[in-house]
């Protein structure tokens, strides 16, 4: 009985110290991919702010330079009309990436809120919140922000809203799922014993826990809206010209693929730069929410 005992311990340790190791290596990964992750966006943001002061205003014409390659002057050359490209694509970046964030974070915000109270409050609130969130989801994403865009018009307003009104369905299905899990939780069941409101019970003791899987896979949304800002400039149905948009860079530089691949081609590595940096930072911030979630099993 005692060897027996004692091999059981000591397989036991044995598997808490390789769950311990297999945790350990995963929250460095994600604190590397983190780091990585900030480090293409902090240089793509600093690259912006220097070259608002440094670089000739993306509006500027000159006719005399049109369509001129990458050179030291122009390090990512002139378009049709002798804009610089490199000054236009680092304005486009505070544009898309405002409009991206603005977007997810308020559809985030409206979804977790509504998902929460369906969550909690149960009964007619819930198939009210629920069915609505459903028939969000049946239409197609882009299809929904398209449809839209064309009741409020074209430009920034209508692609922001548009976004906004297609995706927050999805964080409430998020936010409605962790509340169900935690709504017989000991802590929220004492909360309610000690009388407190049902406001404060959802936004004190449930958000901070709902909130988390959220906000993870918000970095990767944020991703898929500035593709969608992007795509939608690129339609014409996005910013309007002469607004600089990565989309509409790229856009205009189509007809140009063969004697001026740089108009296109070099904002097009910029969105890849900070789409990969947003990648690695959610991908980071998912290896420690897994970490947590472990540990506190």
């Amino acid at each position: 009985m005692s060897a027996f005992s004692s091999s059981y311990d000591t397989g036991r340790r044995s598997r808490s110290r390789s769950l311990t190791l297999r945790l350990s290596r995963s929250a460095s990964a994600g604190e590397r991919s983190i780091a990585v992750g900030l480090a293409l966006l902090a240089l793509v943001l600093l690259a912006s702010a220097v070259g608002h002061f440094a670089l000739p205003s993306p509006t500027a014409l000159d006719l005399t330079s049109t369509l001129a390659a990458p050179s030291a002057h122009h390090l990512f050359g002139t378009d049709d009309l002798g804009r610089d490209v490199l000054s236009r694509t680092l304005a486009a970046t505070w544009l898309d990436l405002g409009v991206a964030f603005g977007a997810t974070y308020a559809g985030v915000l409206i979804g977790v809120l509504l998902g929460a109270t369906a969550g909690y409050a149960g009964g007619w609130p819930e198939r009210l919140i629920m069915r609505l969130t459903d028939l969000v989801i049946a239409f197609p994403f882009i299809v929904l922000v398209i449809a839209i865009i064309a009741v409020i018009g074209p430009g920034v307003e209508g692609v922001a809203i548009g976004l906004v009104a297609a995706g927050w369905a999805f964080y409430a299905r998020f936010a409605r799922a962790e509340m169900l899990s935690l709504r017989e939780r000991e802590f929220m069941q004492a909360a309610r014993t000690l009388g407190l409101s049902h406001r404060r019970v959802i936004l004190r003791h449930a958000l901070p826990n709902i909130i988390r899987p959220s906000l993870t896979y918000s970095v990767s949304d944020m991703v898929l809206n500035i593709l969608y800002i992007a795509s939608l400039s690129y339609l014409g149905l996005g910013v309007q010209p002469p607004t600089p948009e990565w989309g509409a860079i790229i856009s205009g530089g189509q007809q140009y693929l063969l004697s001026a691949w740089w108009i296109s081609t070099l904002p097009g590595v910029v969105v890849v730069v900070v789409g990969v940096g947003l990648v690695l930072i959610g991908d980071g911030l998912a290896d420690r929410f897994r970490v947590r979630r472990e540990l506190v099993r």
